[in-house]
């Protein structure tokens, strides 16, 4: 099923899309579908290769990562025929789902983040889910606020979670969503 959402109208409760910033150009949100494996880990390998948003860091195998991509609980945001975003969701068997999401640089702020947000917040009753989580780097404040719009609260804080190419060791925020 594909569902186009204007920019300035990703989600249906208006009080959540008041984002003046989001682009005037139409962007799609729909699942991921077989044609969609190689742009997704491309979209994947450029947000690992800036470092800072996820945890992967580069290199990232594009075709390797293309052939195992989870099509099943992904949805690809598409302006025109590129895709712009992606957002996953990894389900529990105890009626959880967590989050996983990026964005191209050239789209953020535009509101495509909204668009999967919302797409996944529509998606996941049907799905049997009462709860979505995910983790955030704390000097993501973008996403951080993004997050709280749909009213996710902070949960926890992993201190010196994730280590990095360089040695660094960094932390996370958890936070989650009650629908």
């Amino acid at each position: 099923m594909r569902k186009q959402l204007p920019t300035s109208h990703f989600c249906s409760r208006r009080s959540l899309c008041d984002d003046r910033s989001v682009a005037a150009e139409p962007v799609v949100v729909r699942p991921a579908e077989d044609c969609d494996r190689r742009p997704l880990a491309l979209l994947f390998a450029a947000v690992a290769e800036e470092r800072d948003g996820i945890a992967a860091e580069p290199p990232v195998d594009v075709e390797r990562r293309a052939a195992s991509w989870e099509l099943d609980h992904t949805f690809a945001a598409l302006a025109g025929d590129e895709i712009v975003g992606l957002l996953f969701v990894i389900e529990s068997g105890f009626g959880f789902g967590e989050i996983g999401m990026m964005v191209a640089a050239d789209w953020r702020r535009r509101g495509v983040g909204t668009a999967l947000v919302a797409a996944a917040i529509e998606w996941a009753p049907a799905r049997r889910l009462h709860k979505l989580t995910l983790s955030v780097f704390p000097h993501n404040h973008a996403a951080i606020a993004l997050y709280r719009k749909f009213a996710f609260a902070e949960e926890g804080r992993h201190t010196k979670q994730i280590r990095r190419a360089n040695g660094e060791l960094w932390d996370l925020i958890d936070m989650g969503l009650l629908l």
